[in-house]
């Protein structure tokens, strides 16, 4: 049987052999064309999603509109492109454009205001050195005032309606002629010509009620109290003041002090403002020192600005460099470090006066005697005048008895005197036009025209 067997397949051996591979190459076939298959559908579902992917993106674009305020959030949204929806979000996108530039328009305007350079040809700077000096002394004056012209300050305060309490040598005066008219006037009365002890007693009463009323009249016939000694130093060298009571010597003179002085009178004169607006009335009427909120203004100083000195010559005015193109010159390098300042961030967290910085920050001492219940109104009047904001307040009690006897009379108000901190913003679009080159260098600003001349050179 077994032979039979061997012989059959000996015969038919390529049937064997045959049929051999065909149980073999079956389940090895198997195998791997189940791992071809998925290849091919792996990648056949790559390819759809793809092109799936692809044409889902064509059908849909994102229509977007960005914040503008802040905190605000922007919208956004997916869908098929559209030629209306298109056209829907442009115009939004471009009135929300126009109402950005409207805004950076208007505030720039509110914080630059009618403030100018005070002297022509000073800012940004000088043609010349002695032109420098020759028109900074002009502005020293100005600052100062001169026994021909009085100081800038004391023209605005007089343009503010502010003033001091009567000139005591001008009262002694009136009440002089008073007393001398009181007595002739008993003195004709008396059958002697002398005047009684009744009548002397009568005298003295009279004369203090008449300087009383003398202290009333003026309070109502001015707005606010603010001496021009409250915001000159008279020795500038004992404290920290822009504003000095003479004018400097003409070989002081230099870029950083001639803008300071520039820059320290719109500060002054935006807090002066700020005051005045307090004491205006709803309907615009000035009310007087006994019905105004803001009574006196005691004490006013900007802190000091590290604006740098630069010592030039005359060879730093050469025609060759053109305005603006002195940036680097001097010996004003470095840049201002914020945290070596007095007032490094208030609570409003603004620290302007870097590189890089869209604004700077001048702080102001301010010590005014206000009404109490009106101290809102005068904060908020601040800062309808310009970016100003007060960080910081000390309260104490007024002594009206010792300012009557100083004839400042403050009316029937509760009062106190408030020590202030104010915080002043100053943007540099407007500002760094101003500046001389060698105050933009040691703020690290560049001016397009800076730029343009360098490439040029």
């Amino acid at each position: 049987m077994a032979g039979t067997i061997l012989q059959w397949i000996k015969a038919n051996i390529l049937i064997v052999i045959s049929s051999a591979l065909i149980l073999i190459l079956l389940p090895v076939g198997w195998f791997f064309s189940t791992g071809w298959n998925n290849s091919i559908e792996s990648a056949a579902t790559d390819a759809y999603n793809k092109e799936k992917n692809s044409l889902r993106k064509a059908s849909s674009i994102e229509y977007s509109l960005p914040a503008v305020l802040n905190g605000e959030e922007g919208y956004s949204e997916s869908r098929a492109p559209n030629s209306i929806v298109t056209k829907f979000y442009q115009d939004r996108k471009d009135e929300r454009d126009l109402q950005v530039t409207d805004v950076v328009e208007r505030g720039t305007q509110f914080n630059k205001d009618s403030h100018d350079v005070l002297v022509d040809g000073l800012l940004p700077e000088a043609e010349s050195l002695s032109e420098l000096r020759k028109r900074g002394f002009r502005l020293g004056e100005l600052v100062a005032g001169t026994d021909e012209a009085p100081s800038i300050y004391t023209r605005l305060l007089r343009k503010l309606n502010a003033g001091d309490a009567p000139d005591p040598e001008t009262l002694l005066t009136t009440l002089e002629q008073f007393k001398e008219q009181q007595e002739d006037s008993y003195a004709a009365t008396s059958s002697d010509g002398q005047i009684s002890a009744e009548q002397a007693k009568l005298l003295d009463q009279a004369l203090i009620k008449r300087r009383l009323d003398e202290y009333a009249g003026r309070a109502e016939s001015i707005a606010f109290y603010c001496p021009l000694s409250a915001i000159q130093t008279e020795n500038p060298e004992t404290g920290f003041s822009h504003v000095p009571s003479t004018a400097p010597g003409y070989d002081s003179i230099n870029e950083a002090a001639v803008y300071t002085w520039v820059w320290d009178y719109w500060v002054i004169s935006d807090v002066l403002k700020g005051i005045t607006a307090a004491n205006t009335d709803a309907s615009g009427v000035s009310l007087a020192v006994p019905d105004a909120p803001v009574k006196h203004v005691e004490r006013i100083r900007v802190k000091e600005f590290n604006a740098g000195v630069a010592q030039v010559s005359d060879d730093d005015f050469g025609s060759s460099s053109g305005r603006g193109g002195r940036g680097g010159r001097g010996t004003v390098t470095s840049t201002p470090d914020p945290t070596k300042s007095e007032v490094t961030k208030s609570y409003t967290g603004r620290t302007g006066g870097t590189v890089g910085s869209l604004y700077d920050i001048r702080y102001v001492d301010l010590t005014v005697i206000v009404s109490s219940k009106d101290l809102p109104i005068f904060f908020d009047a601040l800062g309808k005048t310009n970016y100003m904001t007060v960080i910081d307040v000390d309260l104490s009690q007024v002594d009206v008895w010792d300012a009557a006897n100083r004839g400042y009379f403050y009316g029937q108000d509760h009062l106190v005197r408030a020590n202030l901190t104010i915080e002043t913003v100053w943007l540099r679009s407007w500002t760094q036009d101003l500046m001389p080159p060698s105050i933009r260098t040691h703020l690290g600003i560049v001016l397009d025209s800076d730029n343009s001349e360098n490439i040029d050179g």
